[in-house]
């Protein structure tokens, strides 16, 4: 944070000693450890909230993604079914022998479907 070394603390923990004196100095260490853990506190409380708002957030974008796959797949597989069902009936109708009246017309309609009797 301030990337301050061993000897950079030690000079001012002197100046703290000659301006504070013995006593005041413990206290005032004490004082700057407490402010110094509640600081850290608080700050690692910000970044793990931080942290669990962003994982929330990729959650819930993979579920989106994911919804919109399986919505996309759900259509593809209507359309595909639907396309089966046709040609289904295309086959059926192509299979079966032309169905004639008692005056030999064919009985189907023009679109291929047959006629009730």
């Amino acid at each position: 944070m301030f990337d301050l070394g061993f000897w950079e603390v030690l000079i001012l923990c002197l100046i703290g000693l000659l301006v504070l004196g013995p006593e005041r100095m413990a206290h005032t260490v004490r004082v700057l450890g407490r402010w110094t853990g509640k600081a850290r506190a608080s700050f690692n409380a910000a970044r793990s909230e931080v942290e669990r708002e962003l994982r929330v957030d990729e959650i819930r974008k993979a579920g989106e993604s994911a919804r919109r796959d399986v919505e996309e797949t759900r259509r593809a597989l209507k359309g595909a079914g639907e396309e089966l069902e046709r040609e289904g009936k295309k086959a059926r109708r192509a299979a079966q022998p032309p169905r004639t009246d008692g005056s030999g017309g064919d009985r189907r309609r023009p679109d291929g479907e047959e006629e009730d009797p």
